[in-house]
Protein backbone atom coordinates (compact mmCIF):
# COMPACT_ATOMS: atom_id res chain seq x y z
CA UNK A 1 0.00 0.00 0.00
CA UNK A 2 1.70 3.10 -1.28
CA UNK A 3 -1.01 5.27 -2.73
CA UNK A 4 -2.46 8.40 -1.82
CA UNK A 5 -5.25 10.14 -3.27
CA UNK A 6 -6.17 13.87 -3.86
CA UNK A 7 -9.50 13.09 -5.90
CA UNK A 8 -11.57 9.78 -5.51
CA UNK A 9 -10.38 9.38 -9.40
CA UNK A 10 -6.95 9.69 -8.83
CA UNK A 11 -4.02 8.10 -7.22
CA UNK A 12 -0.16 9.23 -6.61
CA UNK A 13 2.62 7.88 -5.32
CA UNK A 14 4.42 9.04 -2.07
CA UNK A 15 8.16 10.00 -3.07
CA UNK A 16 10.54 8.27 -0.40
CA UNK A 17 13.28 10.18 1.49
CA UNK A 18 16.67 11.51 -0.69
CA UNK A 19 19.38 13.96 -1.11
CA UNK A 20 18.58 17.68 -0.06
CA UNK A 21 17.14 20.07 -2.64
CA UNK A 22 17.12 23.36 -0.63
CA UNK A 23 14.34 25.66 -2.22
CA UNK A 24 13.91 28.21 0.50
CA UNK A 25 15.20 30.48 -1.25
CA UNK A 26 18.18 32.21 0.74
CA UNK A 27 21.68 32.41 0.85
CA UNK A 28 23.58 29.29 2.64
CA UNK A 29 26.41 29.86 4.54
CA UNK A 30 29.49 27.83 5.31
CA UNK A 31 27.51 26.28 8.55
CA UNK A 32 23.87 26.90 8.20
CA UNK A 33 23.58 26.18 4.51
CA UNK A 34 20.75 23.36 5.72
CA UNK A 35 19.24 22.30 8.69
CA UNK A 36 21.44 18.74 8.57
CA UNK A 37 24.37 21.44 8.36
CA UNK A 38 23.32 22.91 10.89
CA UNK A 39 22.34 19.99 13.26
CA UNK A 40 26.40 19.47 13.14
CA UNK A 41 26.50 22.08 15.52
CA UNK A 42 26.21 20.53 18.89
CA UNK A 43 24.27 22.99 20.74
CA UNK A 44 21.85 23.04 17.80
CA UNK A 45 21.42 19.47 18.01
CA UNK A 46 21.08 19.38 21.77
CA UNK A 47 18.44 22.35 21.79
CA UNK A 48 16.33 20.25 18.76
CA UNK A 49 16.78 17.21 20.77
CA UNK A 50 15.55 18.08 23.92
CA UNK A 51 12.27 19.41 22.15
CA UNK A 52 11.68 16.57 20.21
CA UNK A 53 12.47 13.59 23.07
CA UNK A 54 10.32 16.01 25.14
CA UNK A 55 7.36 15.92 22.76
CA UNK A 56 7.54 12.03 22.05
CA UNK A 57 7.38 11.13 25.67
CA UNK A 58 3.93 13.03 25.68
CA UNK A 59 0.99 10.50 24.41
CA UNK A 60 -1.39 12.19 21.58
CA UNK A 61 -5.18 10.84 22.79
CA UNK A 62 -8.40 11.51 20.57
CA UNK A 63 -11.54 12.30 21.98
CA UNK A 64 -14.94 13.49 21.09
CA UNK A 65 -16.63 16.13 22.07
CA UNK A 66 -19.83 14.33 24.34
CA UNK A 67 -23.09 15.92 25.71
CA UNK A 68 -21.86 15.56 29.52
CA UNK A 69 -18.19 16.55 28.82
CA UNK A 70 -15.39 13.98 26.69
CA UNK A 71 -14.90 10.75 26.11
CA UNK A 72 -11.26 9.21 25.37
CA UNK A 73 -11.36 7.09 22.33
CA UNK A 74 -9.24 3.80 22.69
CA UNK A 75 -10.75 2.18 19.19
CA UNK A 76 -11.69 3.51 15.98
CA UNK A 77 -9.41 4.58 12.78
CA UNK A 78 -7.73 7.40 14.60
CA UNK A 79 -7.05 6.15 17.39
CA UNK A 80 -5.07 3.07 15.29
CA UNK A 81 -3.06 5.45 12.66
CA UNK A 82 -2.13 7.57 16.34
CA UNK A 83 -0.99 4.08 17.14
CA UNK A 84 0.67 3.14 14.87
CA UNK A 85 1.11 5.52 11.46
CA UNK A 86 3.00 3.18 9.38
CA UNK A 87 5.21 -0.09 9.42
CA UNK A 88 8.19 0.31 11.93
CA UNK A 89 6.76 4.03 13.06
CA UNK A 90 5.50 4.08 16.58
CA UNK A 91 3.75 7.61 17.56
CA UNK A 92 6.83 8.56 19.44
CA UNK A 93 8.55 8.59 16.29
CA UNK A 94 5.76 10.26 14.24
CA UNK A 95 5.81 12.94 16.98
CA UNK A 96 9.21 13.04 17.15
CA UNK A 97 10.06 13.55 13.46
CA UNK A 98 7.60 16.09 13.78
CA UNK A 99 8.72 18.23 16.18
CA UNK A 100 12.17 18.20 14.38
CA UNK A 101 11.07 19.50 11.28
CA UNK A 102 9.24 22.07 13.07
CA UNK A 103 12.13 23.41 14.84
CA UNK A 104 14.46 23.17 11.44
CA UNK A 105 12.36 24.61 8.81
CA UNK A 106 9.14 25.59 10.17
CA UNK A 107 6.95 23.79 8.62
CA UNK A 108 5.94 19.92 8.48
CA UNK A 109 3.78 18.67 5.84
CA UNK A 110 2.18 15.35 6.87
CA UNK A 111 1.14 12.76 3.78
CA UNK A 112 -2.16 10.89 4.41
CA UNK A 113 -1.30 7.18 2.72
CA UNK A 114 -4.97 6.00 1.34
CA UNK A 115 -5.59 2.61 0.39
CA UNK A 116 -7.98 1.50 -2.70
CA UNK A 117 -11.20 2.84 -1.24
CA UNK A 118 -9.52 6.04 -0.66
CA UNK A 119 -9.54 5.69 3.16
CA UNK A 120 -6.43 7.02 5.02
CA UNK A 121 -4.51 3.64 6.35
CA UNK A 122 -0.36 5.52 6.95
CA UNK A 123 0.89 8.60 7.89
CA UNK A 124 3.85 9.55 6.77
CA UNK A 125 5.92 13.04 7.28
CA UNK A 126 7.12 14.44 3.41
CA UNK A 127 10.38 16.44 3.58
CA UNK A 128 10.16 19.62 3.60
CA UNK A 129 12.75 20.66 1.06
CA UNK A 130 10.57 18.23 -1.83
CA UNK A 131 7.45 20.75 -0.88
CA UNK A 132 6.70 24.04 -2.08
CA UNK A 133 3.64 26.31 -0.81
CA UNK A 134 1.75 28.28 -2.97
CA UNK A 135 -2.04 30.32 -2.60
CA UNK A 136 -4.28 29.45 -5.25
CA UNK A 137 -8.34 30.64 -5.55
CA UNK A 138 -8.29 30.85 -1.65
CA UNK A 139 -6.57 27.34 -0.82
CA UNK A 140 -3.01 26.55 -0.01
CA UNK A 141 -1.69 23.85 -3.70
CA UNK A 142 1.45 21.74 -2.37
CA UNK A 143 3.86 20.84 -5.10
CA UNK A 144 6.02 17.63 -3.97
CA UNK A 145 8.73 16.82 -6.12
CA UNK A 146 10.52 13.58 -6.71
CA UNK A 147 13.89 13.25 -5.37
CA UNK A 148 14.86 10.20 -7.94
CA UNK A 149 12.87 11.52 -10.93
CA UNK A 150 12.43 15.24 -10.32
CA UNK A 151 8.94 14.86 -11.41
CA UNK A 152 6.35 17.10 -9.76
CA UNK A 153 2.83 16.83 -8.42
CA UNK A 154 0.47 18.96 -7.05
CA UNK A 155 -2.02 18.20 -4.10
CA UNK A 156 -4.20 20.40 -1.62
CA UNK A 157 -5.42 19.64 2.11
CA UNK A 158 -6.96 16.26 1.00
CA UNK A 159 -3.03 14.83 1.13
CA UNK A 160 -1.41 17.05 2.76
CA UNK A 161 -1.91 18.28 6.28
CA UNK A 162 0.50 21.01 6.99
CA UNK A 163 1.88 21.91 10.22
CA UNK A 164 3.93 25.58 10.71
CA UNK A 165 5.86 27.54 13.10
CA UNK A 166 5.26 31.16 13.61
CA UNK A 167 4.02 32.72 10.35
CA UNK A 168 4.43 36.32 8.53
CA UNK A 169 2.55 35.22 5.66
CA UNK A 170 0.37 32.93 6.89
CA UNK A 171 1.01 30.71 4.17
CA UNK A 172 4.52 29.03 5.72
CA UNK A 173 6.11 28.79 8.81
CA UNK A 174 9.64 30.84 9.25
CA UNK A 175 12.45 28.79 9.56
CA UNK A 176 14.89 29.08 12.80
CA UNK A 177 17.83 27.82 10.88
CA UNK A 178 16.95 30.83 7.85
CA UNK A 179 16.31 33.54 10.56
CA UNK A 180 19.46 33.28 12.81
CA UNK A 181 21.73 31.76 10.30
CA UNK A 182 24.02 34.60 11.07
CA UNK A 183 24.37 33.20 15.40
CA UNK A 184 24.15 29.34 14.27
CA UNK A 185 27.48 30.85 11.51
CA UNK A 186 29.02 32.26 14.41
CA UNK A 187 28.59 29.12 16.97
CA UNK A 188 29.86 26.58 13.90
CA UNK A 189 32.61 29.17 13.30
CA UNK A 190 33.80 28.67 16.87
CA UNK A 191 33.60 25.02 16.64
CA UNK A 192 35.94 24.83 13.74
CA UNK A 193 38.05 26.82 15.32
CA UNK A 194 38.19 24.60 18.60
CA UNK A 195 38.99 22.13 16.37
CA UNK A 196 41.77 23.53 14.00
CA UNK A 197 43.13 25.15 17.80
CA UNK A 198 43.77 21.42 19.57
CA UNK A 199 44.84 19.85 15.79
CA UNK A 200 46.93 22.99 14.30
CA UNK A 201 47.70 24.98 16.84
CA UNK A 202 49.33 22.96 19.35
CA UNK A 203 51.63 24.68 21.65
CA UNK A 204 54.41 23.55 24.13
CA UNK A 205 54.69 24.28 27.99
CA UNK A 206 58.24 25.77 27.74
CA UNK A 207 61.72 25.43 25.14
CA UNK A 208 64.71 23.89 26.02
CA UNK A 209 67.20 26.17 24.38
CA UNK A 210 70.76 24.21 24.49
CA UNK A 211 74.14 25.25 22.91
CA UNK A 212 74.72 25.24 19.05
CA UNK A 213 76.54 21.73 17.69
CA UNK A 214 74.40 19.42 20.26
CA UNK A 215 74.79 16.27 18.59
CA UNK A 216 70.97 14.90 17.28
CA UNK A 217 71.39 12.03 19.72
CA UNK A 218 72.07 14.14 22.99
CA UNK A 219 69.15 16.08 22.33
CA UNK A 220 66.48 13.27 21.70
CA UNK A 221 68.13 11.72 25.11
CA UNK A 222 67.09 14.59 27.31
CA UNK A 223 64.28 15.25 25.34
CA UNK A 224 63.15 11.59 26.56
CA UNK A 225 64.51 11.79 30.28
CA UNK A 226 62.24 15.57 30.09
CA UNK A 227 58.84 13.02 29.52
CA UNK A 228 59.56 10.50 31.52
CA UNK A 229 60.64 12.61 34.45
CA UNK A 230 57.76 15.15 34.06
CA UNK A 231 55.19 13.89 31.70
CA UNK A 232 52.02 12.55 33.31
CA UNK A 233 49.83 13.19 36.30
CA UNK A 234 52.14 11.35 38.66
CA UNK A 235 55.07 14.00 37.63
CA UNK A 236 53.05 17.29 37.72
CA UNK A 237 55.24 19.68 39.49
CA UNK A 238 57.91 18.03 40.16
CA UNK A 239 61.14 19.92 40.30
CA UNK A 240 63.51 20.56 36.91
CA UNK A 241 67.22 20.89 37.64
CA UNK A 242 69.28 21.63 34.49
CA UNK A 243 72.82 21.80 34.31
CA UNK A 244 75.53 23.50 31.53
CA UNK A 245 74.53 26.58 29.01
CA UNK A 246 71.07 24.92 28.69
CA UNK A 247 67.76 27.65 29.05
CA UNK A 248 64.46 26.88 29.76
CA UNK A 249 61.95 29.70 28.28
CA UNK A 250 57.92 29.09 29.60
CA UNK A 251 55.12 29.92 26.95
CA UNK A 252 51.47 30.39 27.81
CA UNK A 253 48.79 30.65 25.17
CA UNK A 254 47.99 34.19 24.39
CA UNK A 255 44.90 35.59 25.05
CA UNK A 256 43.46 36.74 21.69
CA UNK A 257 43.32 32.30 21.44
CA UNK A 258 42.02 31.65 24.77
CA UNK A 259 38.74 34.15 24.56
CA UNK A 260 37.24 31.99 22.41
CA UNK A 261 36.17 29.79 25.67
CA UNK A 262 33.98 32.81 27.14
CA UNK A 263 32.77 32.95 23.43
CA UNK A 264 31.38 29.89 23.15
CA UNK A 265 29.24 30.23 26.80
CA UNK A 266 28.06 33.22 24.96
CA UNK A 267 26.83 31.42 21.86
CA UNK A 268 25.62 28.65 24.04
CA UNK A 269 23.18 30.89 25.39
CA UNK A 270 22.00 32.35 22.08
CA UNK A 271 21.27 29.38 20.53
CA UNK A 272 19.34 27.84 23.53
CA UNK A 273 17.15 31.42 23.09
CA UNK A 274 16.24 30.64 20.06
CA UNK A 275 15.21 27.56 20.31
CA UNK A 276 13.53 28.58 23.45
CA UNK A 277 15.36 25.82 25.31
CA UNK A 278 16.65 26.74 29.00
CA UNK A 279 20.47 26.32 29.05
CA UNK A 280 20.27 24.15 32.01
CA UNK A 281 18.79 21.58 29.92
CA UNK A 282 21.66 21.26 27.21
CA UNK A 283 24.15 21.32 30.05
CA UNK A 284 24.80 24.86 29.47
CA UNK A 285 25.22 27.14 32.87
CA UNK A 286 22.52 29.45 33.38
CA UNK A 287 24.44 31.31 35.88
CA UNK A 288 21.73 30.57 38.70
CA UNK A 289 22.39 27.98 41.16
CA UNK A 290 19.62 24.66 40.78
CA UNK A 291 18.07 23.56 43.70
CA UNK A 292 15.96 20.94 44.24
CA UNK A 293 12.54 23.54 44.20
CA UNK A 294 13.65 26.10 41.38
CA UNK A 295 14.27 22.64 39.28
CA UNK A 296 10.44 21.82 39.25
CA UNK A 297 9.40 24.92 38.42
CA UNK A 298 12.33 25.70 35.68
CA UNK A 299 10.97 22.10 34.17
CA UNK A 300 7.22 23.47 34.67
CA UNK A 301 7.97 26.46 32.67
CA UNK A 302 9.79 24.21 30.22
CA UNK A 303 6.78 22.16 29.67
CA UNK A 304 4.84 25.61 29.89
CA UNK A 305 6.55 28.21 27.78
CA UNK A 306 8.81 25.73 25.56
CA UNK A 307 6.94 22.78 24.60
CA UNK A 308 3.39 23.19 24.91
CA UNK A 309 3.83 25.80 21.86
CA UNK A 310 4.79 23.26 19.59
CA UNK A 311 1.88 20.60 20.99
CA UNK A 312 -0.73 23.40 20.87
CA UNK A 313 0.31 23.40 17.12
CA UNK A 314 0.13 20.33 16.08
CA UNK A 315 -2.97 19.54 18.28
CA UNK A 316 -5.15 21.78 15.79
CA UNK A 317 -3.30 20.97 12.80
CA UNK A 318 -4.66 17.30 13.11
CA UNK A 319 -7.82 18.51 14.70
CA UNK A 320 -9.48 20.52 11.81
CA UNK A 321 -8.40 17.86 9.14
CA UNK A 322 -11.88 15.80 8.59
CA UNK A 323 -10.02 13.11 7.52
CA UNK A 324 -8.44 12.51 10.52
CA UNK A 325 -11.07 13.94 12.79
CA UNK A 326 -13.85 13.74 11.75
CA UNK A 327 -17.63 15.60 13.17
CA UNK A 328 -16.90 15.80 17.06
CA UNK A 329 -13.77 14.33 17.26
CA UNK A 330 -10.31 16.03 18.05
CA UNK A 331 -6.72 14.92 19.72
CA UNK A 332 -4.80 16.56 22.83
CA UNK A 333 -1.50 15.48 24.28
CA UNK A 334 -1.81 14.28 27.97
CA UNK A 335 0.51 15.99 29.52
CA UNK A 336 0.25 14.71 33.45
CA UNK A 337 3.73 12.78 32.54
CA UNK A 338 5.68 15.89 32.22
CA UNK A 339 3.91 17.52 34.78
CA UNK A 340 3.83 15.17 37.48
CA UNK A 341 4.55 16.39 40.95
CA UNK A 342 6.23 14.57 43.66
CA UNK A 343 4.22 11.88 45.85
CA UNK A 344 3.77 14.46 48.79
CA UNK A 345 2.36 16.96 46.55
CA UNK A 346 0.06 14.18 44.78
CA UNK A 347 -1.03 12.99 48.38
CA UNK A 348 -2.41 16.68 49.36
CA UNK A 349 -4.30 17.27 46.21
CA UNK A 350 -5.90 13.78 46.41
CA UNK A 351 -6.86 14.53 49.98
CA UNK A 352 -8.39 17.57 49.33
CA UNK A 353 -10.26 15.57 46.01
CA UNK A 354 -11.58 12.68 47.85
CA UNK A 355 -13.00 15.34 50.45
CA UNK A 356 -16.72 13.97 51.11
CA UNK A 357 -18.06 17.67 50.95
CA UNK A 358 -15.68 19.73 48.65
CA UNK A 359 -13.92 16.57 46.42
CA UNK A 360 -14.33 16.46 43.04
CA UNK A 361 -12.74 13.13 42.26
CA UNK A 362 -13.25 9.32 43.06
CA UNK A 363 -11.51 7.04 44.95
CA UNK A 364 -11.07 4.96 41.79
CA UNK A 365 -10.13 7.64 39.45
CA UNK A 366 -7.40 8.51 42.05
CA UNK A 367 -6.08 4.94 41.69
CA UNK A 368 -6.49 5.16 37.89
CA UNK A 369 -4.02 8.08 37.73
CA UNK A 370 -1.69 6.53 40.32
CA UNK A 371 -1.47 2.79 37.55
CA UNK A 372 -2.90 1.14 40.21
CA UNK A 373 -6.14 -1.48 40.06
CA UNK A 374 -9.52 -0.17 41.00
CA UNK A 375 -10.67 -1.28 44.73
CA UNK A 376 -11.71 -5.12 45.01
CA UNK A 377 -9.84 -5.93 41.76
CA UNK A 378 -7.64 -8.44 44.18
CA UNK A 379 -10.85 -9.74 45.85
CA UNK A 380 -12.85 -10.29 42.78
CA UNK A 381 -9.17 -11.83 40.95
CA UNK A 382 -9.40 -14.24 43.87
CA UNK A 383 -12.90 -14.89 43.75
CA UNK A 384 -12.70 -16.03 40.31
CA UNK A 385 -10.10 -18.03 40.97
CA UNK A 386 -11.57 -19.73 43.62
CA UNK A 387 -14.60 -20.09 41.07
CA UNK A 388 -12.13 -21.95 38.34
CA UNK A 389 -10.96 -24.44 41.07
CA UNK A 390 -14.41 -25.50 42.54
CA UNK A 391 -15.68 -25.82 38.74
CA UNK A 392 -12.32 -27.82 38.10
CA UNK A 393 -13.12 -30.30 40.78
CA UNK A 394 -16.49 -30.85 39.86
CA UNK A 395 -15.71 -31.93 36.54
CA UNK A 396 -12.97 -34.04 38.04
CA UNK A 397 -15.71 -35.40 39.91
CA UNK A 398 -17.53 -35.83 37.04
CA UNK A 399 -15.41 -37.86 34.88
CA UNK A 400 -14.34 -40.21 38.10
Amino acid sequence: MRFWRRERTEQRSIPDGGPVWPNNGWAPSAYTSTPERALQVGDVWACVRVLADAAASVPLIPYRHTDTGRARLSSGKLAGLLDRPAPATTQANLIAQMVSHLALWGNAFLGKFRGEDGRVEQLGLLYPDYVSVELQAGLPLYTVTDPQTGRQSKHGTDDITHIKAMSTDGLVGLSPIKQCKIALAAAGGLGEFTAAFFENGGRPSGIITLPQGTRKEALESLSMQAAARHGGARNAHRIAVITGEMQWTPMTGPLDDLQFVEQRKLSTAEIARIFRVPPWMIGASSGDSLTYSNTEQQQLAFVTHSLRPWLVVIEQALSVDRDLCPGAVYVEFLLDALLRADSKTRAEVYAAALDPITGWMRRDEVRRLENLDPEGADAADAADALLQLSTNGRKEQLIS
